[in-house]
């Protein structure tokens, strides 16, 4: 889902990544950001049950990523 090598510590640069790689629109990036801003909690809430275990997976691979190095 996220590109090769690609990691960060900022929530919406995983959306972007995400979106850029075809596995979210633009609205549900929108959406996850808002609710984040608002919340200042990540819940999924606002996007399908298919997407949510998608950007789950991402922040996870993201997590190992960050974290091994």
């Amino acid at each position: 889902m996220l590109e090769d090598g690609f990691r960060s510590h900022r929530y919406s640069d995983i959306l972007g990544n995400l979106g850029e790689n075809g596995f979210l629109t633009a609205e549900d990036v929108g959406k996850l950001l808002k609710e984040f801003t608002t919340t200042q909690k990540i819940t999924f809430d606002c996007i399908s049950d298919e997407k949510a275990q998608i950007v789950s997976e991402a922040l996870i691979d993201n997590y190992q990523r960050s974290k091994s190095n």
